[in-house]
């Protein structure tokens, strides 16, 4: 039978407009794959760090234990991990109090070296800095000149002075505790300049993570402090340039006063400043949105952040790869949870269809997301204290992003303090920083990753610490490296 005209042309407009309707999104799903990849420790866990210690363009994990060895676990591709154990002129299962253990690039050799934080538990305890010798760690703390015997927290490496070699803080715990800054010299060794660079808080600090808040080019300090029960202020030191800081708490609007254990920075809303999450074990968590000079306005509560839980482990990243930033957060006490930002810097959280992700009354430490297994989405690392921590996969699987790794020449190796743009259409798609520790004693991959709202051409925009920029368009779904000049 002969069909009329006018059915044709139905049909044919409907295929049309089913063509041009968009294609929902993978509904955002993670799995515990922890047992399979072989990386639920059980020991008293503090902290993670994740990092490429061999240069097989894949993560490995180090796990630092109060209490116990420390685990590196080598990433063995796909996400299936293998201890490495230690052995002959080998510390990397240094044995303590660890806590917030950060690996860095120190002498520009091309590989990751490790910073290990002691607690201090005995007194002839000392954090420890181990080279990397084509994937062996070798002790040099006594020639380096960072063997600090202060109950150290966590630590973390930046840049502060632009020579072209990462400086590392110290954030010290306990009454009367000065931090430390030690200026690395490019020869191997390390400065004390604690007293010269003015920043030498001597509250009970947790963490201390660097960001260029008021982007001048230079990174700036934030030092997460508390004390049971009062709480204590929190310090932002912003960086002069020339080898000093100048105490901005106050004027920033960031001298948070409860008991915080740890922060994040992060350009929530895409208006290309860095953003302060601060997570706090007594009172309200906190989201101060930066105005791009290093002034921050208190929005926890229209943000939807303002949770009262026992907050310590905050980690940001774009999980269902839509072009903003979300938010993990390990909760001490109650449950954790997943944060999914609208875009414009407002949160709702998730964690109760994904079930998995809340740890219920699991003592959560340090948290980190990581793509483990290459397959453009990040994955979730948690630290518990006392059970096991867990590794989830994450579904996401559609192919909308874009990873960047970047190497430094004239600034340090890493290109820690570099700051990246994806613009599509001069349309802000995400603005990120390279850093080493942030959240609570966690350091995720120095690789960016950068969600993306569809596939598509995008362009990547690079300063360098150096000033040096660089400019490239690149094809949705894949790691780009970035080579400083190049």
């Amino acid at each position: 039978m002969m069909r009329g005209i006018g059915s044709v042309l139905s049909t044919a407009a409907v295929v049309a407009i089913l063509l041009l309707l968009p294609v929902a999104a993978p509904a955002l799903n993670f799995t515990d794959i922890t047992d399979a990849a072989g990386v639920g420790d059980r020991g008293h866990g503090k902290g993670v760090a994740f990092a490429d210690i061999d240069n097989d363009g894949d993560y490995d994990l180090y796990v630092s234990n109060k209490g116990g060895e420390n685990v590196l676990y080598r990433n063995e591709g796909g996400g299936s991990f293998v201890v490495v154990p230690q052995s002959a002129g080998n510390r990397i299962a240094d044995s303590g109090f660890s806590m917030g253990s950060c690996f860095a690039d120190i002498d520009n050799d091309g590989d990751q070296d490790l910073y290990i934080v002691k607690g201090g538990r005995y007194e002839i305890e000392a954090n420890r800095l181990l080279l990397n010798e084509n994937g062996r760690f070798v002790d040099v703390t006594d020639r380096a000149g960072v063997g600090s015997k202060a109950f150290t927290y966590s630590a973390a490496f930046a840049d502060v002075d632009n020579d072209g070699y990462l400086d590392l803080y110290l954030a010290n715990y306990g009454v009367g505790a000065a931090n430390i800054l030690y200026r690395n010299n490019g020869d191997g060794t390390f400065t004390d300049v604690t007293s010269q660079a003015g920043v030498g808080d001597r509250s009970w600090s947790w963490s201390a993570v660097f960001s260029d808040v008021n982007g001048d080019g230079y990174q700036d300090l934030y030092v997460v402090n508390g004390r049971y029960p009062a709480g204590e202020q929190n310090h932002l030191y912003v960086n002069n340039g020339d080898g000093t800081f100048r105490d901005a708490s106050v004027e920033s609007g960031t001298n948070d006063g409860n008991w915080s254990l740890g922060a994040a920075f992060a350009d929530v809303d895409n208006d290309r400043d860095f953003d302060l999450f601060v997570s706090n074990y007594v009172g309200p968590n906190k989201l101060y949105l930066n105005d791009g000079t290093g002034v921050f306005t208190d929005a926890s509560e229209e943000s939807g952040l303002a949770d009262e839980g026992w907050g310590k482990g905050p980690s940001f990243g774009d999980v269902d790869n839509d072009g903003d930033l979300d938010l993990y957060e390990g909760d001490c006490k109650l449950a954790n949870k997943l944060y999914l930002n609208d875009g414009t810097g407002v949160f709702t959280d998730v964690a109760d269809s994904i079930p998995v992700l809340k740890n219920e009354t699991v003592r959560t430490k340090g948290t980190a997301f990581a793509d483990i297994d290459n397959d453009g989405d990040l994955d979730l690392y948690v630290v518990n204290w006392g059970v096991s921590n867990r590794l989830y996969r994450n579904e996401q699987n559609d192919g909308n992003f874009l990873k960047v790794r970047l190497k430094g020449t004239v600034s340090n190796a890493d290109a820690v303090g570099a700051k990246v743009m994806v613009v599509k259409g001069g349309q802000l798609i995400g603005f990120q920083e390279v850093k080493t520790l942030t959240g609570f004693c966690s350091q995720a991959p120095l690789e960016l990753h950068f969600g993306l709202p569809g596939p598509g051409v995008y362009t990547i925009q690079v300063q360098f610490p150096s000033g040096l920029t660089a400019t490239g368009s690149y094809q949705s779904g894949q790691s780009v490296v970035i080579v400083e000049g190049g």
